[in-house]
């Protein structure tokens, strides 16, 4: 880390990263009240408790980002997402399939860490910052692991039904009926990339 960041930050220079920290922190803080909702309506004990463990994630994060912000010299800004109240609802209605909340399976992503590492690497955070990173960073794969094969689970147990069902109507095949699901459900992923984070911050 260059001397500088650590002596500005020190004087009370405003951090060119407190952006991003309160982007964090309300993104976090939100999606642990999703997926707490989404837990305690989905019929799925499995997925109802890799729900709740990420969810009481997302709140840690969002307390410890707020408090890194405070320990800063600064407060929190609370910036409500506008979509939000449309999101909690339709992830609380226990009329919507888990499937549909989920999603059809989606390719493997770019790193959504990446400009954070590249602004870790810069040298821009300071050091309590950038171990704070670290452990986030770790902790939301972590997490993304975990949910991804809850899904995968869901969605295999989705495809035994339609199998079944297929079966006795002597309908489409469970796999066609499986990808029509996918597609139409469209995407609700609650593991938003942080690059758009990123760029709000800037």
């Amino acid at each position: 880390m260059p001397a500088d960041t650590a002596t500005t930050t020190a004087m009370g220079t405003k951090p060119s990263y407190l952006g991003l920290l309160n982007a964090i922190s309300n993104a976090e803080s939100a999606a642990g009240v999703y997926l707490e909702a989404w837990a305690d309506v989905t019929p799925s004990a499995d997925l109802a408790c890799t729900l709740r463990l990420v969810a009481a994630r997302e709140r840690s994060h969002g307390e410890v980002f707020c408090r890194r912000i405070a320990e800063l010299g600064y407060s929190l800004r609370k910036k409500p997402d506008p979509r939000g109240s449309a999101q909690l609802a339709r992830l609380a209605d226990p009329a919507i399939s888990d499937l549909e909340k989920i999603g059809p399976r989606g390719e493997g992503a770019a790193d959504p860490f990446a400009e954070i590492r590249r602004r870790i690497s810069d040298g821009e955070f300071d050091v309590m910052t950038v171990n704070l990173m670290n452990w986030y960073i770790t902790e939301e794969k972590d997490s993304a692991q975990r949910l991804r094969e809850a899904y995968d689970c869901v969605r295999e147990m989705s495809g035994g039904k339609r199998k079944a069902q297929a079966s006795s109507d002597g309908g489409a095949s469970a796999d066609a009926e499986a990808i029509m699901a996918c597609m139409t459900a469209g995407f609700a992923r609650l593991e938003k990339s942080l690059d758009k984070l990123v760029k709000a911050s800037k």
